[in-house]
């Protein structure tokens, strides 16, 4: 979803909270379970840089519906994108939770590393996919911030949490969905601008090709869920960035084309992308 829906670009709200996607649930099935990721913002660096996406329960007569929401507190977001994934109440393998960092993290403070337990463990190892769905940058130093999952088993897993240089990350909002390691029809991983430049060299427009050999067979084209999971950007411009798996020939069930890009004068070193492609009718 993306602010463009309801407003443009140049209408700006900068203490306004977004809330422009209603989603009703049918009546009587159980609630899902919802994993929200940012793929895409366009804010002034005249603020600290504050974003989340996530959702809001509501009752609405019998149905139950839920709001997906955008908040970008006191900073200036000319626009925003996020998606999310309803995960099926009891699903038989794919789980879903969130972690929030609510503490400064700096270099100085190392990389945290926050243990993550499943409710109920897995028939086998866990593979987890982990995306950004909030950040919380000072404005003063360049944007740098990475999450990734480490040591994951039947049980859990650990989440780190990790930035360099001079950057302040004031809080970070973190979306993980685990499943059984070689569960047929499901993959995930990690995709990066780091794989065909240097982060020395950046670049505005940044392309590549994922293949899917070696980790899955797709019988057609899967269902692609992505959120960035990384970036480094230079302080000195607003921030603005756009990912996108790209809809076209490319993107079928032998891999996808993935594009992350950014405009004007922003500069980016480094974006990366966490993804994870199902079945359709996993």
């Amino acid at each position: 979803m993306s602010t463009v829906n309801i407003r443009t670009w140049d209408q700006k709200n900068p203490k306004a909270t977004s809330i422009y996607w209603t989603r009703p649930i049918q009546a009587g099935h159980p609630l899902p379970s919802l994993a929200f990721a940012l793929t895409g913002f366009d804010a002034s660096r005249t603020t600290d840089i504050h974003l989340s996406a996530s959702y809001q329960w509501i009752e609405k007569g019998s149905h139950p519906t839920y709001n997906a929401i955008l908040d970008s507190r006191n900073t200036i977001i000319y626009s925003a994108t996020c998606s999310w994934l309803e995960i099926p109440a009891n699903h038989p393998v794919l789980r879903t939770g969130t972690y929030n960092m609510t503490e400064p993290l700096t270099l100085a403070d190392g990389p945290k590393h926050i243990p993550i337990q499943f409710s109920q463990p897995f028939i086998r190892k866990a593979k987890v996919a982990v995306f950004l769905n909030g950040i919380h940058f000072d404005k003063n130093h360049n944007w740098r911030v990475g999450v990734g999952a480490i040591d994951e088993t039947d049980n859990g897993f650990t989440l780190k949490l990790w930035t360099w240089a001079d950057t302040i990350v004031l809080e970070l909002g973190v979306t993980w969905v685990a499943y059984p390691e070689g569960t047929p029809g499901i993959t995930s991983g990690d995709v990066s601008t780091n794989l065909f430049r240097s982060w020395e060299n950046p670049q505005p427009s940044n392309a590549w090709y994922k293949s899917f050999v070696g980790e899955t067979a797709f019988g057609s084209k899967p269902r692609i869920f992505i959120g960035i999971s990384s970036c480094d950007f230079w302080a000195g411009t607003s921030f603005r960035l756009a990912t996108k798996v790209v809809e076209g020939p490319e993107t079928n069930q032998y891999g996808f084309l993935w594009r992350a890009d950014t405009w004007s004068d922003s500069r980016m070193y480094s974006t990366n992308m966490g993804y994870l492609a199902f079945d359709p009718n996993f």
